[in-house]
């Protein structure tokens, strides 16, 4: 019986631990987010343009981005896949080698994107979570 309550209280106090230092990592993710959206709008590339971020609850980063040169009924669903794909591929590529993100790759941040057209329709999206990025 003894055991049993000790190991209860060690599962709480896990527990307890895990649910703090997560909120602990949401908090500082809000903070990132207030700090970027200080310099946002911003264009990034050539038709290209990041309006915002925020922290979500679960250790969720989004990134929001506005396609300036499209309108979603000039571009075909293949076209769209293309662009997902392509920029899925280069959104990994940075998280997995820049340094500025490092904090999210080490505590486990999922990453996600939403591109609208020059319209506000929404285009795109894709997720990026910590078994993509940690994977070779």
């Amino acid at each position: 019986m003894k055991n049993a309550i000790c190991l209860s209280l060690v599962c709480l106090t896990l527990a307890l631990t895990s649910c703090k230092k997560e909120n602990k990592i949401d908090d500082d993710l809000k903070e990132v987010a207030a700090n970027i959206n200080k310099t946002t709008p911003q264009i990034l590339a050539d038709g290209v343009r990041l309006d915002s971020v925020s922290a979500q609850p679960g250790k969720i980063f989004r990134y929001n981005y506005t396609l300036t040169d499209d309108v979603q009924e000039g571009v075909s669903p293949e076209q769209i896949e293309v662009f997902k794909t392509s920029a899925k591929e280069g959104a990994l590529r940075v998280i997995k080698t820049s340094p500025d993100i490092k904090e999210f790759r080490d505590n486990d941040v999922t990453m996600v994107y939403t591109y609208y057209d020059k319209g506000g329709k929404k285009t795109a999206d894709f997720k990026i979570t910590p078994e993509e990025y940690k994977t070779k």
